[in-house]
């Protein structure tokens, strides 16, 4: 046969063997580890986020660590604001594409007058082997950091209070 062929052909299985072990490092070790970290995170931090494990599509698996209320700590404050409105729904995410890489990326609160393009963030696409407890940690602290801005400059954007 030809020599050509059979290394595309080799190629091409070890290329799919890649991806079958990607995923099954998700699965097993990757996804785990993202979800107890933020766990943790979420436990020693309470201000106001939750985690979620999503396995909605057969190719789409992901863990969010998204805002959902108002920081408990701050609550008091808002005793006599009773018109304020918490933009909640921020979120990191840790998606595992097709290929078995992790993207990771933000996406901000939905507003009305925002455009679809401005509402996520990349942060980069990582081989699920390169994720460890720091990266996570890491990877919160520039999501904080991202959305700390945001808070900043929504009031710019956003008419009414």
């Amino acid at each position: 046969m030809n020599i050509a062929l059979n290394k595309s052909v080799d190629d091409y299985l070890n290329s799919l063997e890649k991806v079958i072990e990607k995923r099954k490092l998700w699965k097993s070790v990757t996804c785990p580890l993202i979800a107890q970290t933020l766990k943790e995170i979420k436990e020693n931090y309470n201000i106001g986020w939750c985690i979620q494990e999503l396995d909605w599509l057969l190719t789409n698996k992901a863990v969010n660590l998204t805002f959902e209320s108002f920081p408990p700590v701050l609550s008091e404050k808002l005793t006599d604001l009773h018109d304020f409105e918490f933009l909640k729904g921020a979120a990191l995410v840790f998606s595992q594409k097709y290929n078995g890489d992790i993207y990771v990326f933000i996406l901000y609160p939905d507003l009305a007058e925002s455009n679809a393009e401005s509402d996520i963030k990349e942060l980069g696409t990582y081989d699920p082997d390169r994720i460890n407890e720091d990266f996570v940690m890491e990877k919160v602290i520039d999501f904080l950091e991202e959305i700390i801005v945001w808070e900043g400059s929504v009031i710019k954007r956003k008419v009414g209070f």
